[in-house]
């Protein structure tokens, strides 16, 4: 009886092991036994998506860069911002012609399934990891978000916002997370660098440059020395989506401190509303996420009923926009209609 049941069982062993790789069902000695494929598992090494499941989608082929924004109960939330392609950014948005559950469904098995584990980065240092558990709604230009349980290094604990990569796809950065503070030197200047800004391109000035102040950072961009600053002033605006006052305008510069000069403005935009459209920039973070050259700085602008981004890098000297990803709600407004509103780089 002994050695009639263990050739039974090693039959059996045989006949599961060598099922097709499919879902069937195959009777034995009157049991029913189902034979199904594990699904990957979400929390391996990313390898990049399958050859055949990018034809005809635009999915991403390379690294992609997201934005992570942590709730205080340690829920965050994962925003695909672009892809990494050589030394460039390439914008990621649902083609035209492709129905959006198919493109939703898609994008999630090859770019962020269920337990897909991703790195954190903030201020230039890797600082923790996040494990996608849900789905979230998809972006207003189609690509999907999803929600993951965020950990991070005790300095860090406190932070809101990260950049992340897929693990696997992240780039090698060195050096433990010490982020520079806003110290008094850059409260001192941040108003006056705004104030001269905002009399350089004709726009009325806020009752209180405090109560226009909506965003004040420090910066690490350029290792050494004084801390770069990177600030928003808004008046008749906030930092987020929804409709702003006809008269409304936005200052979003990044400076950098000269020991003669003080802090002076190394990258600016300047909208007034009433010619550009609302446009409410406020800076993310930097990470050298291409592996080349200097830093470059991610920013988020909020519209009436859409937020974009946009990356700028220093290039031959000069910091200046390299990339900005296109708009699927609010129409972005012409060129001309922003004229001297708009200046981009060195003063």
């Amino acid at each position: 009886m002994r050695v009639q049941a263990a050739r039974t069982a090693r039959v059996a062993a045989l006949l599961i092991l060598t099922a097709p790789a499919a879902c069937d069902n195959v009777e034995w000695g009157g049991a029913s036994v189902q034979v199904v494929t594990p699904p990957p598992p979400g929390g391996e090494d990313a390898t990049g998506p399958e050859p055949g499941a990018i034809a005809g989608m635009a999915l991403p082929t390379g690294p992609v860069l997201f934005h992570v924004i942590r709730a205080q109960n340690g829920i965050a939330q994962l925003i695909p911002v672009a892809e990494i392609s050589g030394d460039s950014l390439r914008t990621i948005k649902k083609p035209a012609g492709v129905s959006p559950q198919a493109y939703e469904q898609r994008f999630r098995e090859a770019v962020m399934p269920l337990n897909a584990q991703f790195v954190l980065f903030r201020r230039g240092s890797q600082v923790g990891t996040l494990t996608i558990q849900t789905p979230s709604r998809p972006t207003a230009c189609g690509v999907p978000t999803a929600q993951g349980q965020a950990t991070t290094v005790a300095a860090a604990a406190a932070e809101g916002e990260f950049l992340a990569f897929r693990k696997g796809l992240a780039p090698d950065v060195m050096g433990e997370y010490s982020p520079p503070q806003v110290d008094g030197t850059i409260r001192r200047y941040a108003s006056l660098v705004a104030e001269r800004l905002v009399l350089q391109n004709g726009l009325q000035r806020p009752r209180s440059w405090g109560g226009a102040m909506r965003d004040l950072q420090a910066l690490d961009l350029i290792r050494g020395g004084h801390p770069e600053m990177a600030s928003t002033y808004l008046v008749g605006d906030q930092i987020g989506l929804g409709a702003a006052e006809p008269d409304a305008w936005s200052v979003f510069y990044v400076g950098d401190y000269e020991q003669r000069a003080g802090y002076t403005p190394i990258y600016q935009e300047v909208r007034s509303y009433a010619k550009t459209g609302k446009g409410a920039p406020k800076a993310v973070d930097h990470l050298n996420w291409n592996g080349a050259g200097q830093p470059e700085l991610l920013i988020q602008i909020f519209g009436v009923r859409e937020s974009w981004y946009e990356a700028i890098s220093r290039d031959g000297g000069t910091w200046r926009k390299t990339w900005e990803a296109g708009r699927c709600i609010d129409q972005a407004p012409e060129p001309r209609s922003i004229g001297a509103a708009q200046r981009v780089g060195t003063p």
